[in-house]
């Protein structure tokens, strides 16, 4: 894990946690440099115990993912309750599988048109996201996604929605 970038520290981005005072747990522990956490073992779960739905959990096991990464841990069960998340991480470690088996799972069994947008800054990504939604989305026929951008004439995007 050598070479990875650095990525900057949020904890100001997150909302204080009233019910926790790290001070004075270090102080009742008599040493006021010792850093508390509450950090659990990264795989510690699987996607099961996330309580997602049927189709979804198969989905998931024909993708290949046996363990969620620490940051699906984290955060996907937050995003299913409808809490706003940010998640940073390296590449490769599921960060767009986090919104996309949030969404899924949130969408009605029978969803309406247009009951999800995702807005992404490039093309590639836009892409990118599709097509991890058509992956997970294996076991759900009336959940589908398309892809517009710009540069296409406005009645093809139409005649798609």
């Amino acid at each position: 894990m050598e070479n990875q970038p650095d990525l900057g520290d949020y904890e100001d981005l997150l909302p204080p946690d009233d019910n926790f005072d790290e001070q004075d747990a270090n102080q009742k522990n008599g040493d006021a440099a010792k850093k508390v956490t509450t950090y659990t073992g990264v795989h510690s779960a699987g996607f099961k115990d996330f309580l997602l739905k049927n189709e979804l959990n198969r989905a998931i096991v024909d993708c290949g993912f046996e363990h969620p990464s620490e940051v699906q841990q984290e955060c996907i069960p937050q995003a299913i309750v409808g809490r706003d998340v940010i998640c940073q991480a390296v590449s490769g470690m599921g960060k767009t599988a986090v919104f996309v088996i949030s969404i899924l799972q949130q969408l009605d069994d029978a969803p309406k048109a247009n009951s999800a947008l995702i807005l992404c800054n490039t093309r590639e990504l836009a892409y990118q996201i599709q097509k991890e939604f058509q992956r997970f989305t294996k076991y759900l026929p009336d959940t589908r996604s398309e892809v517009f951008f710009g540069g296409v004439p406005k009645a093809e995007n139409v005649k798609i929605l």
